[in-house]
């Protein structure tokens, strides 16, 4: 038989290794919202800078 002590450390440093990895899945998974929304703002800026652009030729044709 194994020694209890063994493998309660070996479990620990597996659950920790685990808790890790999902760390930074997490981390990924939030960078990658980040960026999302900061190309969703980039886009609503430019698309809003094109309907203020569309509107002021339209009135001054």
């Amino acid at each position: 038989m194994s020694d209890p002590r063994i493998d309660e450390a070996v479990r620990r440093t597996v659950g920790i290794a685990a808790l890790r990895r999902l760390r930074r899945m997490v981390d990924a998974e939030a960078a990658a919202d980040a960026a999302s929304a900061r190309w969703a703002r980039r886009l609503s800026w430019i698309l809003a800078v094109a309907a203020v652009l569309a509107v002021a030729w339209i009135g001054f044709r």
